[in-house]
C-alpha cells in the first residue's frame, strides 16, 4: 500500500513544485506579506541570539561562582532573571554610551568632510596645473589627469553622500518600525528567559513529527548550527569592537584626521571576514588623503600592521576554528552572498557556508566509509 502511494506523492510534489515556479512572483509576494508579518518575531529571534552569548556568560559563568553562590545566595537561586537583567542593562548603558560618545564624533567629522570637499576639488585642480607646468605635459595627458582626479573626487563625494542618506534612511526607518523594534525586544525577553522550554517544545515536535533517525540528524545539525552561528557572530562584533577601539587609539596617536569616522568605517565593514577591514581601507585612504597625503600614508602603513595582528592574533583568539572552512570558500560566501543579498548576505554567507560545508563533508565521509 505505502509503496503503492509513492508515485501519488511524487506526482503531488511535481504538481506543487511546477505551480510555485510558475508563479514564482506572486509565491514571493505572500511570503513577503507573511514574513512582514511575523517582523517582530524576527527582530526578537535576532537580538535573542545576539543578546544570549552576554547571558550565557554571565549565568554561566560570572553568577555560578563560589563568591557569588556563597555570600549572594538569593541571586545564586534566581540566576536567570539576574542575568538577564544584567544583560540587558548592560546592552542598553552601551547603546546609550555610543548615542552620546561615538554618533556624534563621526556626525562631525562627517559634517567636517563634507564642509571642505570644494577645497579638496580646488588642491586636486591646483596639483594637476602644477603638474602640468613642471612636467611638460600635453593637452590631451592634462585632460585625462584632470578627468582622472575628477572621477576619483565625484566619486568618493558620491560615496560620501550615499553613505550619510543610507545613514538617514536607517534612522528614518528604525523611527517608522519603532513599533516593530519594541515588540521584537519583548519577544527577545520572552525567548531569553523561556529558552530552554521553547527548545524542548521544538525538541519534541521534531521527534513526533520525523522518523527516528532524521529527527536525531535534524538535532545534531541544528545544536550544530547553533554553535557556528554564536561563535561567528560573537566573535565578529568582539573582533569589530577591538579592532575599531585599537584604530581609534592609532589615529589619535599619530594625529590622522576624521579619526572617529575611520574608526567606526573599519569596525564596520570589519563584520564581514576576511576582506572587510581591507573594503573600508579604500575610501578612509582616499579621505584622509584628501586632507594630508603624508597621514594617509601613515594610516595605509598602521591599518595593514593592524590587519596583521588581526589575522594572526585576534581573529584565531576570538574566532578560532568554529567556521572550520578554508579562506576559498570563505571568499566564495562572501561573494556569492552579497550578491544575492547584498551586505546582510556578506555577513550571514560565511556560517550558512560553514554549516553546508560540515553538512556535506559528513555525507562524503559516509559515503565512502560505506561503500
Amino acid at each position: 500500500m505505502e509503496n503503492d502511494r509513492k508515485p501519488f506523492i511524487l506526482i503531488t510534489y511535481g504538481v506543487l513544485l511546477y505551480l510555485i515556479v510558475r508563479n514564482l512572483t506572486s509565491v514571493l509576494s505572500v511570503l513577503g506579506e507573511i514574513l512582514s508579518v511575523f517582523t517582530p518575531l524576527i527582530i526578537g529571534i535576532g537580538i535573542a541570539f545576539v543578546l544570549n552569548l552576554l547571558m550565557s556568560i554571565i549565568e554561566n559563568k560570572l553568577l555560578t561562582r563560589k563568591i557569588v553562590e556563597k555570600n549572594f545566595k538569593f541571586i545564586s537561586k534566581n540566576k536567570r532573571p539576574f542575568s538577564l537583567l544584567l544583560t540587558y542593562f548592560i546592552t542598553i548603558v552601551a547603546v546609550v554610551m555610543i548615542i552620546l560618545f561615538i554618533v556624534p564624533q563621526v556626525i562631525e567629522s562627517s559634517k567636517l568632510l563634507i564642509s571642505k570637499l570644494p577645497e579638496y576639488g580646488q588642491k586636486i585642480t591646483q596639483i594637476g596645473t602644477e603638474l602640468y607646468y613642471d612636467l611638460g605635459l600635453s593637452e590631451e595627458m592634462l585632460t585625462e589627469l584632470f578627468g582622472n582626479f575628477k572621477n576619483l573626487f565625484v566619486g568618493l563625494s558620491e560615496f560620501t553622500a550615499n553613505t550619510l542618506l543610507k545613514l538617514l534612511t536607517m534612522t528614518l526607518s528604525i523611527t517608522s518600525g519603532a513599533l516593530n523594534l519594541l515588540l521584537g525586544l519583548v519577544f527577545s525577553i520572552y525567548l531569553l528567559a523561556q529558552k530552554e522550554k521553547l527548545i524542548e517544545i521544538l525538541s519534541k515536535v521534531n521527534r513526533a513529527f520525523n522518523k527516528k533517525r532524521v529527527a536525531t540528524y535534524l538535532q545534531e545539525l541544528g545544536k550544530e548550527s547553533s554553535f557556528i552561528f554564536s561563535k561567528f557572530v560573537g566573535g565578529q562584533i568582539t573582533e569589530a569592537i577591538i579592532l575599531g577601539s585599537l584604530c581609534f587609539i592609532g589615529l589619535l596617536i599619530f594625529g590622522v584626521p576624521y579619526a572617529p569616522l575611520v574608526s567606526v568605517l573599519i569596525a564596520l565593514t570589519s563584520l564581514v571576514p576576511v576582506v572587510g577591514a581591507f573594503i573600508g581601507t579604500i575610501p578612509s585612504f582616499l579621505i584622509i588623503a584628501m586632507e594630508s597625503p603624508t597621514k594617509a600614508v601613515i594610516f595605509l602603513i598602521f591599518i595593514l600592521i593592524l590587519q596583521q595582528l588581526e589575522g594572526n592574533i585576534i581573529y584565531p583568539k576570538v574566532v578560532g576554528d568554529a567556521i572550520g572552512i578554508g579562506g576559498f570558500w570563505v571568499f566564495l560566501a562572501i561573494t556569492v552572498g552579497g550578491g544575492l543579498f547584498g551586505i546582510m548576505g556578506m555577513l550571514m554567507g560565511v556560517p550558512l557556508m560553514a554549516i553546508l560545508y560540515s553538512v556535506v563533508k559528513k555525507e562524503v565521509d559516509r559515503r565512502l566509509k560505506a561503500s
